[in-house]
């Protein structure tokens, strides 16, 4: 992870290394970054590329009803009055924020979509839910975070953008989204119904 940090390259090794690597190569590679002079949030986007690297060199699919699209509460326009938590779909779709545009996506994959304020919100829905890959959305932190509680069940993680600062009216990068749906997906679900085959997925940056 710390040659990752710092160069930015996926070293192949590391595939398998990710029950290693989620719980212990993040605590210590944080340490020893900060011996270095490189920020938390650097070590752990590196931890998130290669935890994503990993989950893909699995090269499985899955069903839409395996799948599970799990966003923070952020992405919600701070001015809207709607409750998402438990139930997305009371969304109007507005347009204001990226919730409609996840609904979207949910709806034409029927993929399960699901919003969090919080880590307990997050692991209660994964209960409930069962999924076999989640598709995260968060800042790094929080997607760190989220890889380590969840362990072994493989999760693809995907940073927000944050226009306004941490927390405040982020956004989800829908076609990086995308394309990791139609790359964990049984190409025998795509809408099309034209056994397309898997494409690339764009890596954190």
């Amino acid at each position: 992870l710390l040659l990752n940090a710092t160069t930015g390259k996926y070293l192949p090794f590391f595939k398998k290394l990710r029950g290693v690597s989620v719980k212990l190569f993040l605590p210590v590679m944080t340490i020893i970054g900060r011996l270095f002079g490189i920020s938390k949030n650097k070590i752990r986007s590196s931890f998130i590329r290669v935890n994503n690297e990993l989950v893909l060199s699995e090269a499985k699919t899955y069903r839409p009803d395996q799948m599970l699209m799990l966003m923070p509460h952020c992405l919600q326009n701070s001015r809207c009055k709607i409750r998402l938590t438990y139930n997305v779909r009371n969304c109007k779709r507005c347009g204001k924020c990226s919730i409609a545009g996840l609904l979207e996506l949910s709806d034409k994959y029927n993929i399960h979509l699901a919003v969090a304020t919080g880590g307990t919100i997050a692991r209660r829905i994964v209960v409930e839910r069962r999924p076999r890959l989640i598709l995260a959305v968060a800042c790094q932190r929080d997607l760190a975070s989220g890889i380590q509680d969840t362990y072994p069940l493989p999760v693809y993680g995907i940073l927000n953008l944050r226009p306004h600062g941490p927390c405040l009216d982020t956004l989800v990068p829908l076609d990086h989204l995308e394309a990791a749906i139609r790359r964990f997906l049984d190409s025998r679900y795509y809408p099309e119904s034209v056994d397309s085959p898997p494409i690339s997925v764009p890596p954190i940056k």
